[in-house]
């Protein structure tokens, strides 16, 4: 027995149109699709939501939302066919846009971890930039450009569409802070009826930074706190997010952004213009190499010699015209060498291990796995302090177990946090660390002890304490977070307290390289701890309340760690009491 509910409006006519199926749901209506059964064509028809049927405030909005938009016909912009109301039914049908809206596309870029190609980006954008200026040419500022707004059919027309809180220039319209917050002008936050041209084009300069880098620049679970970002913060800096960008697409997106009206480009082909001047200059994206994760402390010293340490140019090295004996010698030793290897006897050294074991690059310097399980490391557990938290100092000791044992003792000055001592038999290395302490050659990180160390394999940072958890990209790429989970494990193998990487999605789909996402418990009576990695700015926040099942990181009885899964695999574990992990995952 099927006990779905039916939409009692599906299969009913209005005038000459018969409603098929639900396209979409909004705050004021719904949008269907239906036959115009005359012309025997397709048409999206959008009927004010119940609730408002009989607010005379909102039927007013829907009739002049219909009369805007019927006089605006234009390539880029939905066309109304025919409105009318029936028993104060109040609807208007238009042309049906048979493909999907930027949003779900954006969406897929993110779930991929891909961006649009600059190409992509210029059609879209034009075609947006054109439709407002015509709307503004009109009289008429939409008030709400966002991705959800803008339809991409499948034969490549750009359509603009939902002008509900359009403002009729020679009407006017009440003073209610109308928009969505992600992409709301200054002015308009402030108050509706301040929006001129310029505030569509700042929407639509939110939504090329957001095609461009892959994140909105402003977010918070709070819509007044994004509106006061958008009035009071300056935009995080394009290339910080999307290094490929270069330094006059920067310029032009960080324009379009300007916090007063006045400083922004004239008109929405202007904007376009100049983004595709700076684009066509610019190497194609895919050329361009992300910048690598920080170097190991020890590398920074001195005491290990990498090939990016090599000089460029040996001051007498060999010319172009005499480097062929040499290359000729080089591979007559290496002949050699590989020969010799397959002479030497078992146990003793052999050089073909270099071939036949991975070794990390420059991309990424990876800490091998002991062939034991790791010994646990013995910590001092944090116990939240009811009082501000200072700038606290962690002093690690450790010990390391091998043919000549090496002890190393440090501390860091951290972001406020509590006081910990830790000992450890696996200690930790400054090679991931905040601050940038020198240890000893060779010494690792607290770092998942069954995660698989390969070098193509991505590293994620793990900062938590009693109060907040913080995942940072410490890789070059990005990466889809909804494939990520986090679940305590217990001490008898199960798992609990799972926190999926959709919890964080809702927001942003894609963790990017060098940028953080957080988790943050809820009446807090001390600072967070806020890594100096993320600089303050998370693509994502979750805040949870004490009680939460989500919560996994935090110190329980019968539970000393948790674990990090990548598509339902797990990918490593991270001791509670450390306050910090590394992970890697494909």
């Amino acid at each position: 027995m099927n006990t779905t509910p039916t939409d009692p409006l599906i299969g009913r006519q209005l005038s000459t149109f018969r409603i098929e199926r639900v396209l979409g749901r909004g705050g004021m209506a719904q949008v269907y699709f239906g036959m115009d059964v005359k012309l025997q064509r397709p048409v999206a028809i959008k009927v004010i939501d119940a609730r408002h049927r009989s607010k005379p405030a909102y039927a007013q909005r829907f009739i002049k939302e219909a009369r805007a938009v019927a006089r605006l016909r234009h390539e880029n912009i939905i066309q109304i066919y025919y409105a009318d109301d029936e028993n104060g039914l109040y609807y208007y049908v238009m042309d049906y846009i048979d493909g999907e809206d930027l949003a779900g596309m954006l969406s897929a870029c993110a779930a991929r971890g891909d961006l649009l190609p600059a190409a992509e980006v210029i059609r879209i954008g034009r075609a947006l930039a054109v439709a407002l200026d015509f709307a503004h040419s009109q009289g008429i500022i939409h008030r709400d450009v966002k991705p959800s707004n803008v339809l991409l059919a499948k034969n490549g027309r750009v359509v603009l569409t939902d002008f509900g809180l359009a403002l009729d220039l020679q009407q006017g319209s009440s003073g209610e802070a109308f928009g969505t917050p992600h992409y709301m002008p200054p002015e308009q936050a402030r108050r509706s009826t301040d929006a001129v041209p310029q505030s569509d084009l700042y929407s639509l300069g939110v939504i090329l930074y957001e095609m461009l880098t892959g994140v909105v620049p402003f977010d918070d679970e709070s819509p007044t706190a994004v509106a006061l970002k958008h009035i009071t913060e300056a935009p995080p800096p394009p290339r910080s997010l999307n290094p490929a960008l270069s330094p006059a697409t920067e310029s032009v997106l960080l324009r379009a952004l300007s916090k007063k009206p006045n400083e922004r480009y004239i008109s929405g082909a202007a904007l376009i213009d100049a983004l595709e001047s700076a684009l066509e200059n610019t190497r194609p994206l895919a050329e361009h190499i992300l910048p690598l994760p920080p170097p190991p402390a020890a590398i920074l010293a001195g005491k290990t010699r990498t090939l990016a340490q090599r000089p460029l140019a040996a001051p007498a090295g060999p010319t172009r015209k005499n480097r062929w004996p040499l290359i000729f010698l080089l591979a007559i030793c290496a002949a050699a060498i590989f020969y010799a290897g397959n002479l030497l006897t078992p146990g003793r050294f052999n050089p073909l291990a270099f071939f036949r074991s991975p070794t990390p690059t420059a991309t990424e310097i990876i800490p091998a796995v002991a062939a034991t399980p790791r010994p646990s490391a013995t910590l001092a557990p944090v116990t939240p302090s009811r009082t501000p938290r200072p700038s606290a100092t962690a002093t690690f000791t450790a010990t390391q177990t091998a043919s000549a044992s090496a002890t190393a003792t440090f501390s860091a000055t951290a972001a406020p946090s509590e006081t910990a001592i830790t000992t450890a038999t696996n200690p930790p290395s400054a090679t991931n660390l905040p601050a940038s302490p020198t240890l000893p050659l060779g010494e690792n990180l607290p770092t998942a002890t069954t995660t698989p160390q390969f070098v193509n394999y991505k590293r994620l940072w793990l900062y938590y304490d009693a109060y907040g958890l913080y995942l940072y990209n410490a890789s070059d790429a990005n990466r889809s977070i909804s494939a990520l989970s986090l679940e305590r494990l217990l001490d008898d193998g199960s798992g609990a307290n799972l926190f999926s990487g959709n919890e964080w999605s809702v927001f942003y789909k894609t963790l990017h390289p060098g940028r953080c996402m957080r988790i943050e418990i809820q009446s807090n009576p001390n600072d967070y701890l806020n890594p100096p990695v993320c600089k303050n700015y998370y693509l994502a926040t979750r805040k949870l309340p004490a009680e939460s099942p989500l919560i996994f990181w935090t110190a329980q009885a019968g539970s000393s760690e948790f674990r990090v899964l990548w598509q339902g695999q797990e990918m490593g574990r991270c001791e509670l009491s450390a306050g910090f992990c590394e992970v890697f995952i494909p």
